[in-house]
């Protein structure tokens, strides 16, 4: 046989060796030496004893002497092996009883009952055994407790968060706060008082599992006083975290059956007190330390989440404002244009018309060639001047765009700008049967306005490129020269003057919802870059 079949063979017998109980282990260990001795007395009485015996007895005697001795050692044998085995029983139990209750405390620590515990019988080295592992079960139960207390808690703090995450509306948000900690906490209900400091009033902003007849008595008609716990948080009575507050309308409700009082947990940044959070827990429900911990530090978290919103919701309106005073400011910019066009036309341009016709028949009049070369010269002032008055009052308000749409108007101030300012010009214009709302239309048209004209006193280009594109989402206007270019970083100031023209553009662009982007180099041109989203219902 080889050596590996050898290992294994030795192996095997050693392994069964050791699988012996350990009552048969401690059995064997006792009666062994019993049964050394007893055998080892019968060969030497069978063997050897005779001998010394032949000296002074005769063979009968002899022979009669070692058939009793055999006998006595045989029964002694016996006696002695049996009471090995009851001694053995006995020290078996002893010995193997603390085992065998920590092995069955470790099966059902195994199987997850972490309440099991081993009895310690003695204080001897097995007693030491059971004790150490009951205190290791003891350390294990507490890290698990650890464990379990801080998962719920990040369990918890990571909802609230995720709930603060998403860019609902507040009450939304207070709504999935509120179930929350009902479920972690294993509350009855909760709702939610919010505060408008302007007009320093409580509204009930949400609430969960709270019934419909409670949630008439939450409400805050204008003649209704407010709540204990509000009157006590306007007066600075509550303290940070969790207060325990009683409550006449949960009292009114619940009565007589139960007396409640709900948790408070005060909302507020600063010195800004933005409203009350209460929460209810069952008849005999009593919160632990770590739970009243939680409560806390969420409760903070919501205090920052309403914080924020009452700041958005602050920042929003401010923009809204802002919205409009842009708005109402190019609306009036468009009507004084327009007056200012219509004046010019109608005052200005009639009255330079009738100046022209009196120069006309001054003219037929003079008797001198000195005076007719004066009045002539006069003439062609005056229709200069014409001239200049109607096309600034075509720019003021151009007709082309009230008549025929934006795509027209823009090839028109192109060729009326660019071409004959001796620009090359390149015009672009594909949108398709997107058509603009008014706002839009003049917004660009203007843009565009007001781009081209820094491109003729500011660029220095030699072309210059206009496209007006349909995109998916809303139009793109891009205007782009091989000008000098600027420093787009520093927009705002150009030789100690403001750039108005881009604050300008940048204004209209924000009003009508899009985003402009100036891209320039020295030497490189400039490139205006505006986007325009555009809603469904406005395509045609």
């Amino acid at each position: 046989m080889s050596s590996d079949t050898w290992d294994r063979f030795w192996r095997k017998v050693y392994d069964l060796i050791l699988s012996v109980p350990v009552n048969v282990k401690i059995a064997g260990i006792m009666l062994l030496p019993v049964l050394i001795l007893g055998f080892s007395l019968n060969y030497w009485v069978t063997m050897g004893l005779s001998d010394w015996l032949s000296y002074i007895l005769t063979d009968v005697r002899v022979e009669a002497a070692m058939n009793a001795g055999r006998r006595s050692v045989t029964l002694v044998t016996v006696l002695a092996a049996a009471g090995s085995i009851l001694l053995a029983t006995l020290l078996t139990f002893l010995l193997t009883r603390p085992l065998q209750e920590l092995r069955k405390m470790a099966v059902q620590v195994a199987q997850g009952n972490l309440k099991a515990r081993a009895p310690v019988y003695s204080k001897d080295e097995i007693g030491e055994v059971a004790t150490a592992i009951n205190t290791m079960t003891d350390h294990l139960v507490q890290a698990q407790t650890d464990l379990e207390r801080t998962n719920r808690r990040l369990t918890a703090i990571n909802r609230v968060i995720q709930a603060a995450d998403r860019q609902s509306e507040i009450h939304d948000v207070l709504y999935s706060i509120l179930g929350t900690l009902i479920d972690v906490l294993n509350l009855e209900m909760g709702w939610v008082y919010l505060r408008d400091p302007e007009r320093d009033r409580y509204h009930l902003a949400s609430w969960r599992n709270v019934p419909p007849d409670l949630e008439t008595l939450l409400l805050h008609p204008p003649e209704r006083p407010l709540c204990r716990c509000q009157q006590m948080f306007l007066a600075g009575e509550l303290t940070e975290g969790v207060n325990v507050c009683g409550c006449g309308r949960l009292e009114t409700f619940f009565a007589p059956t139960r007396l409640p009082t709900h948790l408070t947990l005060p909302i507020e940044a600063g010195q800004q007190r933005l409203g009350v959070l209460n929460l209810l827990t069952s008849e005999d429900q009593i919160l632990s330390d770590d739970d009243l911990e939680l409560l806390s530090a969420i409760s903070t978290q919501i205090s920052e989440v309403v914080s924020n919103a009452w700041l958005r919701l602050k920042l929003a309106e401010k923009e809204k404002a802002r919205q409009y005073l842009l708005e109402s400011l190019v609306e009036a910019q468009e009507e004084e244009r327009a007056r200012l066009a219509r004046e010019l036309h109608d005052g200005a341009g009639q009255m330079l018309t009738s100046l022209l016709v009196r120069l006309k028949t001054l003219e037929n009049q003079s008797e001198t060639a000195a005076v007719r070369k004066t009045v002539a010269s006069t003439l062609d002032m005056v229709s200069e001047t014409i001239e200049q008055v109607r096309d600034l009052s075509y720019r003021l308000r151009p007709a082309a765009l009230e008549e025929f749409g934006l795509a027209v108007a823009l090839r028109t101030l192109v060729a009326e700008m660019i071409e004959d300012a001796g620009i090359e010009a390149r015009c672009r214009i594909e949108v398709g049967g997107v058509t603009l709302p008014q706002g839009v239309d003049v917004s660009l048209y203007r843009i565009a306005q007001e781009a081209l004209t820094n491109i003729i006193r500011h660029a220095q280009a030699s072309e210059v490129t206009l496209e007006l594109t349909q995109r998916n989402d809303g139009v793109r206007l891009r205007i782009h020269d091989n000008g000098r270019g600027f420093a787009p970083h520093q927009p705002s100031h150009q030789n100690g003057k403001r750039h108005l023209g881009l604050i300008s553009m940048t204004e209209r662009t924000e009003m009508v919802g899009g985003t402009l982007h100036i891209g320039s180099e020295a030497g490189q041109g400039t490139t205006i870059d505006i986007f325009v989203p555009i809603q469904e219902s406005i395509r045609s």
